[in-house]
This record gives structure tokens, sequence and C-alpha cells, in this order.
């Protein structure tokens, strides 16, 4: 054997599976395909920009012990966001913070229904269509989903699971969040010889007790192999979903047909760097963190509050990021800069930097993160469920308790598939 444990993917799971199966002693190499730790954390450090751009994970949402933990050890900085949301339509700022209120009700209420999809539960609702219509909104927006394919248990398991951890507090950590990755990088013995970048996995034989992985260097093209007695897989679902990127000898069914019974949510979000914050010229709009609208491309927007800074974000999820799916990044700038102008209803500056990752066109990713269908419950778990005490999964669209789609729920994903190994080797702490 080449090592004891083999790991596919240098994401905050892949990294924190790595930390702790070697500080307890086991031989481990992590290998990834692309050319940097972190996965969907990827910040940009433009030394013209007050603050790091976030191009993929940027908040930290509520206390959990996950992400908290490290930050901790790390002494890194943060702050806490502001918390003003502004309606907005056509520049009119609309007194829409009751119906936001009756949109929050209303989707508490459908997710404590017998499990069905978001849209269905909606048919025969009593609020407004204005309330249904902000519900649709957050739902779709936050959780990358469609309504007509998200299950409102997992709504209601995901909103339990928040509320657990403060979840309704966003913070964001000042000097990157690539600090996360990095400090789980620093916490690996030896992690240079651990992690190693530019290792595409294209195939994986295994039988109990042991995998045999055929990998391809992205740099150079050299192929090599490499034999370990245990593996854990952490790409992301999109990537699992696209069999032809990793091919498993034999098909481990259970977990293909879990796979396959997930969704995986798209998201474009755009950083904008102006020359000054314009938005602060209108008192109406200078204590405010979110921007929300009814566009139909970018229909959200967040400052950087309460620190002030030139930068915006935008963002498009679920069925509104569809006309962006397949076009270039200049298009995707003018349909960002065209709903911003209409949602201030005002001229917007020529930015003086954009920031952006088509984390869809990536084949490393193929996506933002998963969401849970109807009839899709119980896929999580299987996937969290070790093959022949060989083959385990790691990463968000594995997490049982309600924090799929997070870095904390990534984060407690590969620790648990570290401590499964463990466990089975009679080494757990």
């Amino acid at each position: 054997m080449d090592c004891d444990v083999a790991i596919i993917g240098a994401g905050v799971s892949g990294l924190a599976a790595a930390s702790r199966l070697t500080r307890h002693g086991k031989q481990v190499i992590c290998l990834e395909a692309s050319g940097r730790i972190g996965g969907r954390i990827l910040t940009i450090h433009d030394p013209l920009s007050p603050l790091p751009m976030e191009l993929g994970a940027e908040f930290l949402h509520g206390r959990p012990a996950a992400s908290w933990d490290l930050i901790q050890a790390a002494a890194l900085p943060f702050y806490e966001l502001g918390s003003q949301f502004l309606h907005l339509h056509r520049g009119e700022i609309r007194g829409d913070e009751k119906v936001a209120e009756a949109a929050d009700e209303l989707v508490s209420n459908l997710a404590a229904t017998p499990d069905r999809s978001f849209a269905d539960a909606l048919q025969g609702s009593r609020y407004p269509p204005q309330v249904q219509q902000w519900a649709t909104a957050k739902v779709e927006g936050f959780n990358a989903a469609r309504k007509d394919r998200i299950s409102v248990a997992s709504l209601q398991q995901d909103a339990e699971a928040a509320d657990a951890i403060e979840g309704d507090r966003s913070f964001r950590i000042l000097s990157g969040y690539d600090q996360l990755p990095l400090a789980i990088y620093h916490s690996i013995p030896d992690a240079p010889s651990v992690v190693r970048l530019h290792q595409w996995v294209s195939t994986v034989q295994w039988k109990k007790g042991e995998a045999r992985l055929q990998m391809r260097s992205t740099l150079t093209g050299n192929e090599s192999s490499l034999r370990c007695r245990h593996l854990i897989v952490t790409v992301p679902l999109g990537v699992l979903q696209a069999e032809e990127t990793i091919r498993f000898e034999p098909r481990p069914e259970a977990i293909l047909d879990a796979v396959g019974k997930l969704e995986f949510g798209q998201v474009y979000r755009l950083g904008l760097r102006f020359e000054n914050a314009f938005w602060e010229e209108d008192e109406r709009l200078a204590d405010a963190t979110f921007l929300l609208s009814q566009e139909d491309c970018f229909p959200t927007w967040w400052t950087t509050k309460p620190v002030i800074t030139p930068l915006l974000t935008g963002w498009s999820s679920g069925p509104s990021s569809d006309r962006l799916i397949g076009t270039s990044q200049a298009n995707v700038i003018e349909q960002a800069l065209e709903s911003l102008s209409r949602i201030l209803n005002r001229k917007v500056p020529e930015p003086a930097a954009a920031y952006f990752h088509d984390w869809y066109s990536d084949p490393f990713f193929r996506g933002a993160y998963s969401y849970v269908p109807v009839r899709g419950r119980n896929a999580r778990r299987t996937l969290s469920t070790p093959v022949e005490d060989t083959l385990f999964f790691a990463g968000e669209a594995t997490s049982t308790n309600g924090h799929g789609g997070t870095v904390h729920g990534a984060i407690e994903t590969g620790e648990r598939a570290a401590k499964q190994i463990l466990d089975r080797d009679n080494g757990a702490d």
C-alpha cells in the first residue's frame, strides 16, 4: 500500500479528514485536481481592493463549532454583518418588512406540513400573492434551488439546524475566507507531503480493504497510480453526478443511486469594485446591507456593511441564473449591471474591477451546492454510510444534520469520515 488513507479533494472536508487522520498516526495522501486548496472557497486578494473578494463561500452562518474553533485557534479577524434588508423596485424603497415577516412565517408553516415540493405546498395557500412571491424568492435564492423540486421537509430540518447555531447572524472573515482552509492545512503534520495538487483521479478500482486510483497530472499529463486501504471521496455532488469524471470499478450502486436523488444548485455571483461607494450618496441606502428586488436575473445584492467599501456583490441563483448558463463573463457583467441599474433606478458607473468565477463550467465543481428534493431525504444518509469499510464519502452533500450546503457542514463530514475510519481501525479518540 502507498498509504493508509487516500482522499480525493482538498476542500475543507478533505483537509479536515486529512488533519484528523494524520494527527492519529495514519499515513494519508490527499489528492486535489486543481492547483489550490479550499474547494468552493475562492478568495481574491486584489491589492487595490480594501477587502478580499469572495468568489465562492463568503459568510459564516451562525456560530457552528466546526468553523469557530478554527477561527479562534488561528486568531482570524472577523466582523458581524449589518442586518438591514431593503426591498427595492426601480429606486423605490418598499415598506415590505411585514411582507418579509409573513414570507418567513409562510416558509415555516409550509415546512411543517407533509413532505412535498415547495411549489406544491404553495398551492392553496391563503397568503397573498406578494407574500408567496417573496417566500419563493427567499427559498430559491438562499438554497440555489427550484421551488418545484426542493423538499419542504428538508427546509424544516435546515431551519432547525440553523436555529441551534444562531443561524440568523452572519459574519465575514476580515482577512478572507481562504484563511479557514489554510488554517486546517497548517494543522496537518507535514502538510506539503500529504496534500498533492494537480492530481486528477480518473478511475477508482476497489474491493474490500483496498482501492487503486488511476491519476493524471493536470500540469504535465503524466499518469500514475496509488493504492490505499481506505478512500475518502469529497468531490462536489455535481462531479459525482457526472459519472464520466470519476469512474468506479465496480460501481457502488447504492451511493450512485443516492447521488442521483439529490439536486445540485446553480449560482452566479459577481463582485464589483467601484471608484467609490456611490450608493452611500443616497441616505436611504447608507445603512443597507442587503438590497432585495424582484429582478429576473440579479435580484439580490449586498454591501460590506458595517465596513464601508466601494464593493458590491450581485447574486443570481436557481431559476434566475438559467439565462447565464453557458454565457461569457462579459455577458454576466452586462446582465448584472443592467439589473443593478433597474433596482436603483439610476445609471450605474462603470466598475473599476469585476470578480467572477464560473462554477457551473468548472469541471472540478460543476455548480454551487446541494439541496434535497422531494423523496430525497434519505440520500444524504446513504452517502454518509461507508461502503465495505473501504469507500467513504464526505462533503456538504453528505451532511445529515441540516447543514448541507455550508462550509461548517462540509468540515463536519470530513471529520465524520475520518472518525469512521479510526473507529474501524480501533484508533478513534
